[in-house]
């Protein structure tokens, strides 16, 4: 909270500087904030070098703004109806009070308050008419703020119970900007609403913008909530927001590669900061600061009845604040194993591990490469009355009933070692680690899938070799990793070929694809197809995402090679005796089965 000790030099310094009191006075009044360690403006007051009045009447002189009613003070609780959000209120000492339709009218007590107006519109989408307080009379409504429950009057504004962990989360209606499809249309349709683009060249409103909010907030708030519910229904995992020197850019990534929507550069342009503010405010973030990186979350319900899940990533860079929002959308994605598209043989290996009393399953891939979503399905499987899961996250991307989810809090030294040693003393059959990150959790986890435990977990390794390879270089030693490693699954997401203008991919492929590792015979046969591009896939020629799936299965005879130490080579060589397919060979597969593009291959199956 914001006292009026925070505030107290500002205003000290407007009475100096307007003439309320002078400078021998004020030196004095230096000395004694000095020697007694009260703030400046209560020396100021106490000592009668200025009243409380004075200062009131100034402020509303210099700021031009009316002076609030005195019933503002005599009846607080029959004006303040959270209509801004309260933290927000006291923390930037603005009080709302006189709420219409269209406007509110607040109180602040110096001018650094006026700052607030803005995020305030922003906010609300109404109108704000700020009028004058005095310092002191600001602190007793404050105070009185503080001490009330939140009220039950009206609001645009749900506020959820922060989520655990360094994020918070707020349920934001979207019924005050975004009601239905036809508004979200109106600004991200195949034929974009120009008003919003360029406000000066159409003065033609559609029905659509008659019925938003006709100021600049209402109009950010608009924007902000067609942007994501138009993102999630073209299929987005990220939506990109960035500032340049001399454009904006909004992209968004749709299966697994980023696509812009340039219609929309000139509004995010002149509109930046407005609209980074609104998703900082949705987001519970903290506006005022840029300097430095903030994570936060977003749990909103869109129009159309479906709730998903934001991540929100703020990045400061040397133009702007960078901003990047995660969209997890828990009805658009499968959770069951047997849909995530594991072939055959390998599915049956991944369905005995995730099922057996103990042991160690690790998930490996780059960073968007499905990893969660394969654990999500294991502990769907998983999740019964008689087994106790728990499970230590960072970030908790979806809660799951029965499961007990743990958030992984460094700043507080909850980390995933920490939490391991607490689950261990929790009984749980299973346990997940999000990610093994240094020795220390890596040895926690091996012991405990050693004392019978399942130990689910990802690790950050080109394929499922090198994830032995990782462990053995974090300095677990080759025994450990034999004796509780049970199954390894490396994974990438490709992009599918769109049903719908699928075709043959026309000329001699076979110099390509033997540079790419295929073998004589397959290249000289293959047949492979393409997406020629459609209105269904927005002329990408490609539709959804597939996963493609390495499984490694720790055998007696790999067991033994492990504990001996042996080469990342002449564990494959062992492996694929035992019949391991790697990436590549499963890709090739798909490349001859007409279900992989050559370039989707070679986009996600080189490492080299």
């Amino acid at each position: 909270m914001v006292t009026l000790a925070d505030v107290s030099q500002e205003i000290a310094r407007f009475t100096l500087e307007r003439g309320l009191v002078n400078a021998a006075d004020y030196k004095l009044a230096e000395n004694q904030s000095r020697e007694t360690g009260r703030h400046l403006y209560e020396v100021l007051i106490s000592s009668n070098y200025v009243s409380d009045e004075q200062v009131k009447e100034s402020l509303s002189h210099y700021l031009d703004l009316p002076i609030a009613p005195t019933s503002l003070l005599e009846d607080l609780g029959a004006h303040f109806a959270d209509v801004i959000p309260r933290n927000y209120v006291i923390d930037n000492r603005i009080v709302p009070f006189g709420v219409t339709d269209t406007e509110i009218k607040v109180a602040i007590a110096e001018p650094s308050a006026l700052r607030g107006i803005s995020s305030a519109k922003l906010i609300t989408g109404k109108k704000i008419i700020a009028n004058i307080v005095s310092p002191l009379e600001m602190q007793r409504l404050l105070d009185l703020i503080q001490a009330q429950k939140p009220s039950s009057g009206s609001s645009n504004f749900k506020l959820s119970s922060p989520a655990s962990g360094s994020s918070q989360s707020t349920a934001i209606e979207m019924n005050g900007a975004l009601k239905t499809k036809k508004k979200a249309g109106a600004l991200f349709g195949d034929k974009p609403t120009k008003d919003l683009v360029n406000p000066a060249q159409n003065k033609q409103k559609t029905a659509a913008e008659k019925d938003a909010p006709d100021d600049q907030g209402g109009q950010i708030i608009l924007f902000v909530n067609a942007l994501i519910f138009d993102a999630v229904n073209k299929g987005a995992s990220d939506i990109h927001i960035e500032l340049y020197k001399d454009v904006a850019a909004l992209r968004y990534r749709v299966d697994g590669v980023l696509q812009e929507r340039k219609e929309f550069k000139e509004f995010l342009f002149n509109n930046y900061s407005a609209v980074t503010t609104r998703i900082k405010i949705m987001a519970f973030l903290d506006i005022s600061e840029r300097r430095l990186p903030q994570d936060g979350a977003i749990a909103t319900p869109l129009p159309n009845s479906r709730d998903i899940d934001l991540r929100v990533s703020v990045l400061p860079t040397v133009f702007g604040e960078r901003v990047v929002l995660r969209i997890l959308d828990r009805e658009g994605v499968s959770f069951d194993l047997d849909k995530l598209g594991f072939p055959e043989k390998e599915y049956k290996d991944v369905i005995a591990a995730f099922d057996a009393a103990q042991g160690m399953v690790l998930v490996t891939g780059p960073t968007g490469s499905g990893k969660s979503t394969t654990l999500y399905g294991a502990l769907r499987r998983l999740n019964k009355p008689n087994i106790n899961i728990l499970t230590a996250e960072d970030p908790v991307e979806f809660t799951i009933e029965g499961v007990g989810q743990v958030q992984i809090r460094d700043d507080i030294g909850l980390t995933f070692s920490q939490a391991l040693r607490s689950f261990l003393r929790q009984d749980p059959e299973v346990i997940l680690v999000g990610e093994i990150r240094d020795k220390d959790t890596a040895d926690i986890s091996i012991k405990a899938s050693l004392t019978g435990h399942l130990v689910l977990s990802t690790l950050h390794a080109n394929d499922a070799i090198s994830t032995i390879v990782r462990l053995v270089n974090m300095g677990i030693p080759g025994y450990l990793i034999g004796a509780a490693l049970t199954l390894v699954i490396a994974q990438r997401l490709t992009r599918k070929i769109c049903p719908d203008c699928k075709q043959e991919h026309e000329g001699d492929h076979y110099a390509l694809l033997m540079d790419l590792g295929f073998k004589d015979v397959d290249a000289k046969k293959a047949r492979p197809f393409i997406g020629k591009g459609c209105s269904h896939c927005n002329n990408t020629g490609y539709k959804g995402r597939n996963g493609i799936y390495e499984v490694l299965k720790i055998s007696d005879k790999l067991r033994a090679a492990i504990v001996d130490d042996l080469s990342a080579t002449t564990l494959k060589e062992i492996a694929m005796a035992d019949g391991f397919r790697s990436l590549q060979d499963v890709g090739q597969q798909l490349v001859m089965d007409g279900v992989l593009t050559i370039d989707e291959y070679q986009r996600n199956l080189i490492f080299n």
